[in-house]
C-alpha cells in the first residue's frame, strides 16, 4: 500500500508528450482540402496477464465456487474462458473518413474486429457512422453513431493518444454503458439482478450533436450538446422513448499555435449526462457527470478528472464467477477520479504513472466497494505509427463497510473476494495506418 501512494503523489510531480486536442473538433471534422476518401485503421495484439489464485475460503451457499477465479481475475471479454492471461488482439479497427461537399459536409465510419467489450456478443461491430454538417455558424451539427460528449478517456483516439492499454476503473465502470435487462424485483437494498443483453458502448451512442469550437489569439473555447438514444449501439432506433442529453464546455490555451490529435495545450472541461434506462417496467434515472484538465507541453504531460453517477449503476456479476446474474443498482450513488502524467525522457521513450480510484454503490453501506489501482507504464516509439506499451497494475479493492454485512459467511465472504483481486501486467503493440 506505501508504495501505491507514494506513486500515486508522484503523478503530479513527474516531468511530462503531448497527447491532447480538442477532440470534437478532430473526430467530427475535416480540412476542405483533405480530400473525399482517406482510409485508415489501427491493430492492438495485447498480451495480459494477471498474478491471481483461484478463491478458497468461501463458506454457506457461496462454497461451491470454491476452487474458481473471480471474473475481475479474468482477462475479458470471453470470461468463460477462465483465462488469467492471454494474447489477443485487443481492438482491430478499420475505417474510412473524409469530404462529401469539402467544408461542408464530411463523413466518419469506423468497424471493429478486436476482443474487447464492444464485441463481447457479436464478432464484428460498427463503433462509428456519422455525417458532419458545416453550414450552420457556430452551430455544426453531427448525426449517427460516435463518441458522446463526456469524459477525456471516452474522447481520445486509442491509437494516437492513450498512453496506457487499459482504462481506469472510473471511466471503464461508469462510462462504457453495459446494457441489462430485468430478472429479478428490486432488494430493499435498491439492487437486482439482470441479464447482459449486448455488449458495451465503448463511450458511443447513436444520436445527434450541435458542436463547435471559437478562437481569439491562442485561447479556444469548445462546446457539444448531443441528444442521442440510450440503447444498445446495433441498434439503431430507441427502444424505450428515454432520450440522453448531453453537454460538454472546455476552454483551452493552445502553446505555439500546434493543432491536430497531439497538439500542445493546457485546458479544462467538464460535462454533464442525464438519462433514464427502462428496467423491469420502471424507468430510473442514468446521471453521469465530471470535470477534469490536462497539460500537455514539450515532454511534459498532467491530466485529471473527477467523475460521479447517480441511478443506474452496473456492477457485474454477483458473486462476482462466470455464469452469475449481474448485479444492478437502480437508485445507487458511485463516484471516481484519476491523476497521471507522462514524461518523455529521451526522444523514442515515455514512461507513464497514474492512480486511479472508483467508489461503487456509496449510497448504501451494505453495497459499497472500492476499486483502486496503480499503473506505472513505459512506451517505446520505435517507429513513427507503431509502438511498444508496457504496464503494470497494483490493483486494490475494498469492502468499505464490513461491519454493514451481517456476521458470518457472507461479510467473510466478501472481505475474502476482495483480498483475492490480483495485479495485471499488460504488454501491447500499436500499429496504425
Amino acid at each position: 500500500m506505501n508504495i501505491k501512494l507514494l506513486l500515486a503523489a508522484l503523478a503530479a510531480c513527474l516531468p511530462l508528450p503531448a497527447h491532447a486536442t480538442n477532440w470534437l473538433q478532430v473526430q467530427g471534422s475535416e480540412a476542405p482540402d483533405s480530400g473525399y476518401f482517406k482510409p485508415f485503421g489501427f491493430l492492438q495484439p495485447t498480451y495480459t496477464y494477471i498474478y491471481a489464485d483461484s478463491i478458497a475460503g468461501l463458506a454457506g451457499g457461496a462454497a461451491i465456487h470454491n476452487g474458481k477465479f473471480i471474473v475481475p481475475n479474468l482477462v475479458g471479454p470471453d470470461v468463460d474462458k477462465n483465462d488469467t492471461d492471454r494474447f489477443q488482439f485487443n481492438r482491430a479497427r478499420i475505417g474510412m473518413r473524409g469530404n462529401i461537399i469539402p467544408g461542408k459536409i464530411n463523413y466518419f465510419l469506423l468497424a471493429e474486429a478486436g476482443r474487447n467489450a464492444i464485441t463481447a456478443q457479436r464478432d464484428v461491430m460498427m463503433t462509428d457512422a456519422s455525417i458532419s454538417f458545416h453550414y450552420i455558424p457556430g452551430a455544426r451539427i453531427r448525426a449517427g453513431l460516435f463518441k458522446v460528449p463526456t469524459g477525456e478517456e471516452a474522447l481520445v483516439a486509442v491509437h494516437t493518444s492513450y498512453p496506457y492499454v487499459y482504462f481506469s476503473n472510473a471511466s471503464t465502470s461508469l462510462l462504457i454503458e453495459q446494457p441489462v435487462r430485468s430478472t429479478t424485483a428490486v432488494s430493499g437494498t435498491g439492487t437486482a439482478s439482470a441479464s447482459v443483453v449486448s455488449g458495451g458502448s465503448g463511450f458511443r451512442d447513436w444520436g445527434m450533436q450541435v458542436y463547435d469550437w471559437f478562437n481569439k489569439d491562442q485561447w479556444e473555447f469548445s462546446y457539444a450538446l448531443m441528444v442521442s438514444n440510450g440503447n444498445e449501439i446495433e441498434e439503431m432506433g430507441d427502444d424505450d422513448g428515454n432520450l440522453d442529453i448531453t453537454g460538454r464546455l472546455q476552454v483551452s490555451y493552445v502553446f505555439n499555435k500546434s493543432k491536430g490529435p497531439n497538439r500542445e495545450d493546457v485546458s479544462v472541461y467538464a460535462w454533464h449526462q442525464n438519462g433514464e434506462r427502462e428496467f423491469g417496467n420502471t424507468d430510473y434515472d442514468r446521471i453521469r457527470e465530471g470535470v477534469g484538465f490536462k497539460f500537455l507541453k514539450g515532454p511534459y504531460r498532467v491530466s485529471g478528472e473527477y467523475m460521479q453517477g447517480e441511478g443506474m449503476i452496473v456492477a457485474g456479476p454477483n458473486p462476482p464467477f462466470v455464469g452469475q446474474p449481474t448485479q444492478v443498482g437502480v437508485t445507487e450513488e458511485a463516484n471516481g477520479w484519476y491523476l497521471e502524467g507522462g514524461w518523455r525522457f529521451l526522444k523514442d521513450w515515455e514512461i507513464d504513472l497514474r492512480y486511479d480510484q472508483y467508489n461503487r454503490m456509496t449510497k448504501y453501506a451494505l453495497n459499497e466497494r472500492e476499486f483502486s489501482s496503480t499503473t506505472l507504464g513505459l512506451q517505446w516509439f520505435f517507429y513513427k505509427n507503431t509502438r511498444l506499451t508496457l504496464n503494470y497494475e497494483w490493483r486494490d479493492l475494498e469492502v468499505v463497510n464490513p461491519a454493514a454485512i451481517a456476521a458470518g459467511a457472507a461479510r467473510d465472504n466478501a472481505l475474502a473476494i476482495a483480498n483475492n483481486l490480483g495485479d495485471r501486467i499488460s504488454l501491447q503493440l500499436t500499429w496504425f495506418f
